[in-house]
């Protein structure tokens, strides 16, 4: 996966197959850290493996309808225009595009160090 540092969109695989992200803003933050603005796009009924996220993030859905839960928290359905927060340091246990025949597409926004993954395994 490689991501471009001079503030261009690129467009990656992530996760799993069928997933790709699309980095849209990248700024310096004071402390080593950035704020990224990432488009995600998921495939017609793609679902994510068990994974985690080492901060906080705002998740914007842009199109489609996906579905989410942390640890043993009930399912919940996201809309396009409704908003979501990935939680920091907990299994993200559920998150899926409810669809099976369109792609979903949403944007993330969160404040890490550079270089570090969104993204972790459990």
């Amino acid at each position: 996966m490689v991501e471009r540092t001079d503030g261009q969109a690129s467009a990656q695989q992530a996760g799993f197959a069928g997933v790709t992200r699309k980095v849209l803003e990248r700024l310096p933050m004071p402390g080593n850290q950035e704020l990224m603005v990432v488009e995600v796009t998921y495939p017609p009924g793609g679902v994510a493996p068990l994974h985690r996220h080492p901060v906080a993030g705002a998740v914007y859905i842009v199109e489609g309808v996906a579905e989410s839960a942390y640890g043993g928290d009930e399912p919940r359905q996201y809309r396009a225009g409704e908003t979501l927060q990935d939680r920091a340091d907990l299994p993200h246990s559920l998150f899926r595009n409810c669809d099976p025949e369109r792609p979903l597409r949403f944007l993330t926004i969160y404040v890490l160090e550079p270089g570090r993954s969104y993204t972790l395994e459990p």
